[in-house]
């Protein structure tokens, strides 16, 4: 369809959406009329993919951005539409994915002094929440019920290494100066958009990533494939218990510590400490669903491979390396698609 014919048909307006079907419609009315640039170019089905797992909330913002890109001449902004699901991407599923696995594989310790013995405030506040969710969980994973192996469990348990699983992940609480600062207030940002409950309900702030609700204790293997989403927790009808759905990418091998029927319920055992929270487990299961079902997983995770082991470029002899797609993942950048070097830029890299 050419800019002329399109401008016949008014742009549909994002104002006032209020229910789940107008903003789906109008999402869906402007998406028919994307035409793609490549053969690779999935915009209109990866915005389609957001939009169905997003809390409805963050459907109806989504539709808005998606509907806000039009000209004042009534022609849908192509650009514009593209660099929204470039920031996403980007600004969204890259460093939540990249970041996922970075949680500090802290072992809570009881040992009297231990708090004391700790200098940095971020780490204090980390062991302290890990060690009341420790007590929370009864000194078990939450989801194989294996005993922590560094304390008292009963003759013949079944025991293992526990460590402290941020849902929200771990990185996302600190930064280390000015840069880290913006580019993580960025995923914020993106996150209070798309799931705009988490700020106008629970008004969390990014230290609250250290809180209790924040944290599930998870058996190490387990808690490395958490953090790269290659399993979610689902809710269910009754509160605090959770169906597990596992994806591809989940290493099979670690399928025997997950319970026969894929079911987990949270409790406190003993105590009256703050349970995960609902709405961080709905984002984490959002974000699996969509780097799954849009097939952004394996491509974001080889480019955090291709980072190499030490956090630096690993760029391909033959020039191939896209340098914005591994800044995109990198320490280095966190910033949405219009961060990305130019043609120009990136050719004065590879040389």
């Amino acid at each position: 369809m050419s800019q002329s014919e399109e401008s016949l048909s008014p742009a549909v307006s994002s104002a006032g959406f209020s229910t789940y079907a107008e903003a789906k419609l109008s999402l869906e009315e402007t998406l028919s009329k994307y035409q793609t640039l490549n053969p690779d170019d999935d915009t209109k089905e990866y915005l389609e993919i957001c939009f169905e797992y997003l809390p409805p909330d963050g459907q109806i913002n989504l539709s808005e951005d998606v509907c806000g890109c039009y000209n004042k001449d009534g022609c849908l902004n192509h650009d514009e539409l593209r660099q929204l699901a470039d920031s996403i991407d980007t600004g969204l599923l890259r460093p939540l994915l990249s970041k996922g696995g970075k949680t500090p594989p802290i072992t809570p310790s009881l040992r009297l002094g231990f708090d004391d013995s700790v200098e940095n405030l971020v780490s204090l506040d980390f062991t302290t929440a890990s060690r009341n969710c420790l007590r929370r969980d009864g000194y078990r994973c939450a989801i194989s019920k294996t005993w922590s192996s560094d304390h008292e469990f009963p003759p013949g348990a079944v025991t293992g290494i526990l460590q402290a699983a941020h849902i929200l992940p771990f990185a996302m609480s600190s930064f280390s100066n000015e840069d880290g600062r913006e580019t993580t207030s960025k995923v914020w940002a993106n996150i209070f958009r798309y799931f705009p409950g988490l700020e106008s309900t629970l008004n969390i702030k990014p230290e609250d990533v250290n809180r209790e609700n924040n944290i599930i204790m998870m058996l190490a293997p387990l808690h490395v494939e958490f953090g790269l989403f290659h399993f979610v927790f689902e809710t269910t009808s009754i509160p605090n218990r959770y169906r597990l759905k596992s994806f591809p990418r989940f290493s099979s091998v670690y399928a025997l510590f997950l319970p026969h029927d894929r079911v987990v319920t949270f409790t406190t055992h003993g105590h009256d400490y703050d349970l995960p929270e609902p709405r961080y487990l709905q984002l984490h299961a959002a974000i699996g669903n969509i780097l799954y079902a849009s097939s952004r997983a394996e491509r974001i995770e080889k480019l955090m491979r291709d980072l190499g082991g030490t956090g630096g470029l690993a760029l391909s002899k033959d020039g191939s390396t896209n340098i914005g797609d591994l800044l995109s993942v990198s320490q280095l950048s966190l910033l949405a698609s219009n961060s990305r070097p130019t043609d120009s830029k990136v050719q004065q890299q590879r040389a």
